[in-house]
C-alpha cells in the first residue's frame, strides 16, 4: 500500500465514522456546530477536541477587516490562516494501523468520546454568549485574542485596552501584523475606539484604499494571460502601471515642478509596492477567478480600455508639451 492509498483509507474511514456523530470533514479536521460553538477536532501530531464561540471569528474578521472570510465554508474556521485557536476540551490517541476496521474502531472511539465531551461542555455553558475560555487551555494563541473577543464581546472594552496596554509595556510582539507598523493589537484598540470621530474617518479612508485595491487587483488580473497559482503574470499588466506613473507625474514636468513630480512618483512607486506586499491581495485574485468568465472578459475589456487612455493621455501632453509657442 503506498502512502497516498494509506491517507486515502485514513480519510475515508474517519469520514465515514464522523458522519455518524454529525461532525463534517474537511483536510485535517472534522468540526460540527451546536448551541452558537464550534467544536472542532483536529487530527494531526495529536488529536484533540476544542471549542469556541461561533461569534468569536466573526468578530475578529471583522476587526482585522478581513469580513470576506465570514461568506467562506465554516471549516475555515478550522484551518484558516487567521482563524483564532479554541480552547482544548480532550485529547486522543490513533494508532497507526493498516487495518481498516482497526482504524474505524479507533475513529468510533475517538468520536463517541468527543460527543460525550461536547454534551457535558454545552450542559456546563449553555450561553455561548457569556462563555470565557480558560486560557491555560488554549494552544498558539499568544495575543490572547479568543478572551479578548470575548471580553469586546460582552461590552468589555475598557478591559481589553488595559490588557493591551500592559502588553505593549511588556514589549509583547503579536503573531498577527499587517504592513510595518500594524499588528492585531493595533486593529483591536481601533476597534475598542470607534466611536471616536478621528477613528471614524480613519475606517472611512481604509475601506475607500480596500475599493481602490480590489479595483487594481481585478484590472492587473484581467490583463494576466498566464496565471499561476492564483498569481498573475506581472509582465502582462506593466502597461497599466507606467500609464498609471506617466499620466500621475507628467503634468508636474510639464508645469516645471519636478520636485513635485519626484514626489509623486516616489509616492505612487512605494503604494504600488506595499500593494503587492498587502495581506489582502491574493484574497481580490483568488475572488476574481471566481467571477464567471463573461464577467472576466468585461474586466479584461474595461482594463486594457483604461490602459490605453492612460497612455493616449500621455501622448497628448507630450505633444502639446513639445508644440512650439
Amino acid at each position: 500500500m503506498t502512502d497516498r492509498e494509506y491517507q486515502k483509507m485514513i480519510a475515508d474511514a474517519r469520514r465515514g465514522v464522523s458522519r455518524k456523530y454529525g461532525f463534517r470533514q474537511s483536510s485535517y479536521i472534522n468540526f460540527k456546530v451546536e448551541n452558537g460553538y464550534f467544536f472542532c477536532v483536529y487530527f494531526l501530531t495529536d488529536v484533540r477536541l476544542t471549542v469556541k464561540p461561533m461569534y468569536a471569528d466573526d468578530l475578529w474578521w471583522d476587526i482585522w477587516e478581513s469580513t470576506e472570510n465570514k461568506n467562506e465554508p465554516l471549516s475555515l474556521r478550522g484551518t484558516g490562516a487567521y482563524s483564532l485557536s479554541g480552547q482544548i476540551l480532550a485529547t486522543y490517541e490513533i494508532k497507526d494501523t493498516t487495518d481498516k476496521s482497526e482504524l474505524e474502531s479507533q475513529f468510533e472511539q475517538v468520536f463517541y468520546n468527543a460527543s460525550a465531551e461536547i454534551k457535558k461542555f454545552i450542559a456546563d455553558n449553555p450561553d455561548a454568549d457569556h462563555f470565557y475560555p480558560d486560557e491555560s487551555k488554549i494552544d498558539h494563541d499568544p495575543d490572547r485574542l479568543l478572551y479578548l473577543m470575548a471580553l469586546i464581546h460582552n461590552g468589555r472594552e475598557e478591559e481589553v485596552l488595559a490588557i493591551i496596554k500592559d502588553a505593549r509595556k511588556n514589549k509583547h510582539c503579536c503573531m498577527f501584523r499587517s504592513g510595518w507598523y500594524s499588528d492585531s493589537y493595533t486593529y483591536i484598540k481601533r476597534w475598542c475606539n470607534r466611536s471616536n470621530k478621528y477613528h471614524t474617518c480613519v475606517c472611512g479612508i481604509n475601506h475607500t484604499a480596500s475599493k481602490i485595491a480590489r479595483l487594481y487587483a481585478f484590472m492587473i488580473m484581467s490583463m494576466s494571460r498566464d496565471r499561476r497559482e492564483d498569481l498573475p503574470d506581472h509582465n502582462c499588466y506593466s502597461p497599466l502601471q507606467g500609464g498609471i506613473l506617466i499620466a500621475s507625474v507628467l503634468p508636474f514636468i510639464v508645469s516645471g515642478s519636478y520636485i513635485g513630480a519626484l514626489i509623486v512618483f516616489l509616492l505612487l512607486s512605494v503604494l504600488l509596492w506595499r500593494f503587492f506586499n498587502n495581506r489582502k491581495t491574493r484574497y481580490y485574485y483568488s475572488e476574481f477567478l471566481k467571477l464567471p468568465q463573461k464577467v472576466q472578459r468585461k474586466w479584461t475589456i474595461v482594463s486594457w480600455t483604461a490602459t490605453t487612455i492612460l497612455w493616449i493621455y500621455f501622448i497628448i501632453l507630450i505633444t502639446r508639451y513639445n508644440r512650439p509657442r
